[in-house]
């Protein structure tokens, strides 16, 4: 507990330096989000005036002042170009659950894939299922993750059905599908709200548009997981215990689930720990490829339009996942290795 406590103590200084550098970088941005309010062709008075409004013609630490008096009083603010007039925590109420249910399947199959990948690799060293999985593991490294969005796209939009003369029914863009309503809003997740009304169509309409964006997501983030497991699992195999285990009789299945796995895994988990952080993040170009309106999409059409206080708000949402998940490696590696103590 004393060690949680500590590290609680430190993440203060690191949110608060966060917070401050956010605002530090969103203003070294080149234009303003008075660019994309007005058309081209206003007069310079109006765009003075909602400049004014806004705060901009404010020296640079008035408006840090403000930004922090307003962040510790949980107001981000009013989004000035994105959703103009609507307050950030209102806007970010109803993308952030989108792309959480997104994220729900891949951050349930990233570590099962990417752990059953890298044992079986490591247990078939050198032989031809190890040589496939490292091939696929390579390329879910390298590729990035839009053009993988890209390639889904053209892949079931138009080369399957060519070849098969089947089309699916998966839909390649949106996070609903034309002329249909959103749920009644309860818990602002749609998959929950659309079960809570009854309403199989919407549930289904739901589920098929996160298909595609999942299993892309799936596809790039396992691959990180697999190399270590690997990695990790051919050190544990030259250890003394390992032997001494099988010299006992033991049963090959439990010297390779209970002590290899076991301990392969403790370095594995900040990796698994640190891909489920970071699939938030990395959402954000799945999400624009796919056109799904969710925090990533919403991100990037903040940082395009210039929207300091969406942008500022995204940052620390993300940054919080990340410092949180951090900490839950410590815990975690304590519980899986009762030898590791922090003092």
């Amino acid at each position: 507990m004393t060690y949680i406590a500590k590290r609680v103590l430190i993440a203060i200084p690191l949110i608060f330096l966060i917070l401050i550098l956010t605002f530090i970088m969103s203003r070294l941005m080149m234009g303003d989000p008075t660019y994309f309010i007005f058309p081209i062709g206003t007069p310079p008075e109006i765009i003075e005036l909602r400049r004014e409004e806004l705060g901009l013609n404010d020296p640079w630490y008035v408006q840090l002042g403000i930004y922090l008096l307003n962040i510790f009083r949980g107001d981000f603010g009013i989004s000035a170009s994105v959703v103009p007039g609507e307050h950030v925590s209102d806007v970010i109420k109803i993308v952030f659950p989108r792309t959480i249910e997104l994220m729900i399947f891949p951050m349930i199959l990233v570590p099962i894939i990417g752990v059953k990948f890298g044992k079986k690799s490591a247990i078939k060293r050198n032989k031809f299922q190890d040589g496939i999985i490292r091939v696929l593991a390579l390329c879910g490294v390298a590729l990035p993750s839009f053009w993988l969005a890209m390639l889904l796209q053209l892949f079931v939009g138009k080369i399957l059905p060519d070849f098969t003369n089947y089309q699916l029914t998966f839909p390649f863009f949106g996070y609903k599908g034309i002329g249909m309503p959103d749920p009644q809003y309860i818990t602002g997740f749609r998959t929950i709200d659309s079960i809570l009304a009854n309403n199989h169509y919407l549930l289904m309409d739901t589920i098929k548009h996160m298909i595609l964006p999942s299993i892309c997501i799936i596809l790039v983030s396992f691959a990180s997981i697999t190399r270590q497991t690997r990695s990790n699992m051919l050190e544990v195999m030259d250890q003394d215990y390992i032997r001494t285990a099988r010299a006992k009789g033991l049963e090959e299945d439990i010297v390779i689930n209970k002590h290899m796995l076991r301990n392969a895994l403790i370095p594995t988990t900040s990796v698994i720990v640190y891909q489920i952080a970071s699939l938030l993040a990395g959402s954000f170009l799945v999400e624009t490829v796919f056109n799904y309106n969710g925090l990533g999409r919403m991100a990037v059409e903040a940082v395009v339009k210039r929207d300091y206080w969406m942008i500022n708000a995204i940052v620390i949402i993300i940054s919080l996942i990340v410092i949180g998940g951090n900490l839950f490696i410590d815990i975690l590696y304590s519980i899986l290795d009762p030898r590791i103590r922090y003092k």
